[in-house]
């Protein structure tokens, strides 16, 4: 049996050549950085849409309410819109909510069918104006001129029918 001689050499690691990696980590954090620029501006976005939406809910909710005190068509409309007004906006990123004419008032002229209640019947729109859409990425907008537009619909029984 032959022994064979083990040296120093079998027991280092083979030399490895490197590869000169110190820009390497410059374009990583760069492309990292651009995408979460991307990320950011579209969530500052979707943030406004749905406070947006959120305005235009409550505005909606509280203007038919107040509409359902209304004894009349033009009770209602005023009860609303005076309602509205309390749900002022900036005016630059939300418009204030409208009221959509015309509502819908039906009283049943007193006599209800069965099964059914008199209602009122109210829409508000509002426009939101998003603050990073303007930027073009990659050439698509995306939404024309910045703003958006929402409208509700709510209902509410009437409580004052004849």
């Amino acid at each position: 049996m032959k022994r064979h001689k083990r040296g120093l050499q079998n027991y280092l690691p083979r030399r490895q050549s490197y590869v000169r990696t110190e820009g390497s980590i410059l374009i990583e954090l760069a492309c990292g950085a651009s995408l979460m620029l991307v990320f950011s501006l579209l969530c500052a976005d979707i943030g406004m849409v749905v406070f947006g939406v959120d305005i235009n809910d409550r505005a909606c909710r509280d203007a038919a309410r107040a509409a359902a005190l209304g004894g009349s068509t033009s009770e209602s409309v005023a009860l609303a819109s005076a309602a509205l007004k309390a749900h002022g906006a900036d005016g630059y990123y939300f418009t204030s909510p409208q009221l959509v004419l015309p509502i819908s008032y039906n009283d049943y002229g007193g006599n209800p069918p069965a099964q059914t209640s008199p209602y009122v019947q109210i829409t508000t729109s509002t426009i939101a104006r998003v603050p990073f859409a303007p930027v073009d990425f990659f050439g698509a907008q995306f939404l024309k001129n910045g703003t958006i537009s929402f409208k509700q619909t709510y209902t509410f029984p009437l409580l004052k029918a004849k």
